[in-house]
């Protein structure tokens, strides 16, 4: 009898690491329901581009769809802004989450999946995990990594609200989490504490198909 797929999440804030920490598990043959993608996909449904122009303003829709730097630069310095922006995108992104998982676990090829997810404490019905790993960093160290990550496109003043933004939230992570690795040294330092990680629970299944 096939043993039953578990569900890992990779959560953590904006700049810690968490993408990586994901992007190494999927190295070695786990498949990953990356809660970004999910996020630009809700991003494409007529209801949601609606409900944003509706509650947020009609400027951050065009022909071509979301503005998602400027409605990022509206929502990160303005916690009510952000609210009403989770309560829009929130409890679809948790439901195609669970979809996403549903399926891969309907297929009966996996032991073990990931759902990488920044919001993952934030979801009203977050998908039920057995492992929930957050990724942390220092504030500094991840606004620096924000800002290279976008080859210079985010202004340190943007990913500095970002971060702050998240700041009430990351005691709370840490108390909720399974396991926590902090990645204030290097990537691979951070790819060998997550597949020292994996190998503990997963021994000899790395590149499992």
């Amino acid at each position: 009898m096939t043993a039953p797929m578990l569900t890992w999440v990779v959560t953590g804030a904006a700049g810690a690491g968490k993408s990586l920490a994901a992007a190494t598990l999927a190295e070695r043959g786990v498949p990953v329901v990356d809660g970004d993608a999910l996020g630009h996909e809700l991003l494409e449904r007529p209801e949601i581009r609606a409900a944003i122009a509706a509650r947020l303003g009609e400027a951050f829709v065009g022909p071509d769809g979301v503005d998602r730097a400027a409605l990022g630069r509206r929502v990160f310095g303005d916690p009510a802004a952000l609210a009403v922006l989770n309560g829009i995108t929130h409890g679809p992104l948790a439901d195609l989450a669970g979809e996403r998982l549903a399926a891969l676990r309907d297929t009966g090829r996996h032991v073990l999946a990931v759902f990488e997810a920044a919001v993952y404490f934030l979801l009203p019905s977050p998908p039920a995990a057995d492992m929930v790993i957050v990724v942390t960093a220092p504030p500094e160290l991840r606004i620096a990594r924000l800002v290279a990550r976008s080859g210079g496109r985010l202004p340190e003043a943007e990913a500095r609200a970002r971060v702050a933004a998240q700041a009430p939230m990351a005691a709370d992570w840490e108390r909720r989490a399974d396991h926590v690795i902090s990645n204030d040294g290097t990537e691979m330092e951070l790819a060998a504490a997550v597949r020292a990680l994996h190998e503990r629970h997963f021994p000899g299944s790395e590149k499992l198909p």
